[in-house]
């Protein structure tokens, strides 16, 4: 067993280390840019103008909180990780060397920690573009709670700004930002298993876009269509979409999303441990 966790370990080292030096990280660094001057830069200019501070992790839950901003973090996830897995000739001497399930689980782990990595660099970007303006505390900040009634005209033309009613009173900052950022890996990794799924049946181009597709619809429905937005993964990956934003009632729980993501995983993973299986290595058709 030891030596099984340490070959996915190895595994998902060695493929962490190769993505930290392509270029595809230039794509994360223009997501950088896009939420810090269209969310991170407008919440600084409003907590300037109003003197109110920001708690520190309110920034990530605003990005977590909301279709239009979680949609980005696993499109550039989806892009990072386009070739993935990795079928370059040292991968597959890897594969040969080792039981192909334990290389199927180290390629898992690396790409969920391509996303956990992603969601790092995305906090760390929204405390460099908030800072002197941000507080550390585990309850919301007036920015949050106190903007509507002090200023409400400028909260009213800054209200993608704000999180809603019912994400402040279901949770404290840490433990929404923990809930969202859980959500959101669970999410990511059944992309990143449905990339995986394709790459062994030869369609990466096609994985590719139904990922693509899946997290863009999915986002939209989340948004403007009610009726279908709970058959789409990235619905249940947004926290503040489980409460009514007025009311403060729940319409789906969260253990039930949880329970979705755990079923659509373990549904993809069976595929995958059964095409790991029957892949053919020699002819590089994997």
């Amino acid at each position: 067993m030891l030596t099984t966790l340490h070959q996915i370990c190895w595994i998902a080292g060695m493929e962490y280390r190769k993505w930290l030096t392509r270029k595809h990280l230039l794509v994360l660094l223009f997501s950088i840019l896009f939420l810090g001057e269209y969310v991170f830069s407008d919440m600084l200019r409003v907590a300037q103008i109003t003197g109110l501070r920001i708690n520190c992790l309110e920034p990530m839950a605003l990005v977590l909180s909301f279709a239009f901003y979680i949609m980005a973090v696993p499109l550039i996830v989806i892009v990072e990780l386009s070739d993935f897995p990795d079928k370059s000739a040292g991968n597959i001497f890897v594969v040969m060397r080792i039981r192909r399930i334990t290389w199927l689980f180290g390629e898992l782990f690396f790409g969920f920690l391509a996303g956990a990595t992603c969601l790092l660099v995305f906090f760390a970007a929204s405390l460099i573009w908030t800072f002197g303006y941000t507080s550390v505390s585990n309850t919301w900040s007036p920015f949050m709670t106190a903007i509507y009634e002090k200023f409400p005209d400028l909260y009213t033309s800054n209200a993608r700004l704000f999180l809603e009613s019912g994400t402040l009173s279901h949770g404290s900052p840490i433990s929404v930002t923990l809930t969202c950022v859980g959500l959101l890996l669970l999410y990511i990794l059944s992309m990143v298993q449905i990339l995986c799924l394709f790459r062994f049946l030869g369609r990466q181009k096609t994985g590719l876009i139904v990922t693509i597709g899946i997290t863009v619809f999915g986002a939209v429905s989340a948004a403007y269509i009610e009726d279908i937005k709970w058959y789409f993964p990235i619905t249940h990956a947004i926290f503040g979409l489980h409460y009514d934003k007025f009311f403060a009632q729940s319409i789906v729980p969260l253990y039930a999303s949880i329970l979705y993501f755990a079923i659509l995983n373990l549904g993809l993973l069976a595929l995958n441990i059964r095409m790991a299986k029957r892949c053919m290595i020699a002819d590089g058709s994997w």
